[in-house]
């Protein structure tokens, strides 16, 4: 059922993306046929053809002969034609089960992006916001002094818990700051899973309640804290793209893996959230900042070649910023959000500035 949900999820992508008016530009050397192979994505087969990839629905022709012409599926071949000047693509679905070839719908069609790289995501939190750490629930400890617990231990928590459910056990990390140096949200740092317990040895307080470490990846310390397990149910089943005016400015504040530089299907933190209007579906291009250059009748100088004295005053030109990529968010917070990097030109910094990608 979850699996299902999150193909839902991802493939609502292409369903959505027809009502865009962008103009479409193939790629000089793009093919005139694709067989869709296992393995592949909506996305890494439109950017075989085209220079936006989140157009890939502006080729699609209806197809009366199939139901669902715009989910593809493994062993479909694609076939590049015109109509009206504009370029689209057909699609044949065959089956050889018979001299005569059949049309069929196979079971699952392919996902927007490699579904592995989302749903670890989607199951956990990643980021809470200061104005909710207050007053967030933690773990106690246990009967016998115990400072740290592993999978099958029981321990109590702060509060009250639905028996229904399954809790995270997090412990805080790094803060993420905004350019002013405000606290715009902190790390989690997902410890394991945990439910109240089914122990018939412990019962709970109006003010505690024992819980079974069911599933851990490390070990859990009294003070980490205990939040609900988002519920995929919660994520929307159509995730549709949306553009963001370009006057949104941002940054990426940071990888999820820590790296220095990212690339395709990397996960990065950046700093717009609800609060900036950002939805699920979000879209921003990634820009490389242009250099600073130290310009005089004498020389030319990038500002950081120059001398020491130099690099203390302003630049007296900079260059315009490249554009080097794009990100797509699939979680927001209050004032950060979690995107994918759907593409890379270069190596991109972990660090490098966002505006929003109108299409």
């Amino acid at each position: 059922m979850k699996l299902k949900l999150i193909v839902s999820f991802i493939i609502g992508v292409a369903l959505s993306m027809a009502v865009l008016a962008d103009t479409i530009k193939l790629k000089a050397n793009h093919p005139d046929t694709y067989t869709v192979k296992k393995g592949d994505t909506l996305w890494g087969i439109s950017s075989v053809f085209l220079n936006s990839p989140w157009l890939w629905p502006h080729l699609w022709e209806n197809n009366s002969q199939i139901e669902n012409p715009d989910l593809i599926y493994p062993g479909d071949i694609l076939n590049l034609i015109w109509v009206d000047g504009e370029p689209r693509l057909t699609r044949k679905r065959l089956k050889k089960l018979s001299p005569i070839p059949r049309l069929q719908e196979k079971t699952q069609a392919i996902p927007i992006i490699p579904l592995e790289m989302l749903s670890a995501f989607l199951s956990k939190d990643h980021i809470i916001d200061p104005v909710l750490l207050e007053g967030t629930p933690r773990l106690l400890g246990d009967s016998v002094g115990s400072p740290r617990f592993f999978e099958g231990d029981i321990f109590y928590a702060e509060g009250q818990y639905d028996q229904n459910k399954l809790y995270g056990i997090y412990r805080l990390g790094k803060d993420y700051k905004g350019p002013a140096g405000k606290n715009l949200g902190t790390e989690l740092i997902f410890i394991g899973q945990s439910q109240v317990s089914q122990s018939p040895n412990v019962d709970s307080t109006d003010k505690v309640t024992p819980h079974d470490l069911i599933k851990s990846s490390r070990e859990a310390r009294q003070g980490d804290l205990i939040l609900a397990i988002p519920e995929y149910e919660t994520i929307p089943a159509y995730f549709i793209p949306k553009p963001v005016p370009k006057s949104t400015k941002g940054n990426i504040l940071a990888a999820v893996n820590n790296s220095a530089a990212i690339g395709k299907w990397d996960i990065v933190v950046i700093d717009k959230g609800k609060q900036d209007d950002i939805q699920i579906g979000s879209m921003f291009s990634i820009l490389r900042s242009g250099q600073a250059l130290l310009v005089n009748d004498e020389e030319i100088l990038y500002k950081e070649d120059s001398n020491a004295f130099d690099q203390l005053g302003d630049a007296d030109l900079r260059l315009p910023a490249e554009r080097v990529g794009e990100l797509m968010v699939f979680k927001v917070y209050e004032n950060l959000s979690i995107a994918i990097l759907m593409r890379g030109n270069d190596v991109i910094g972990s660090t490098y500035k966002i505006e929003g990608l109108a299409f």
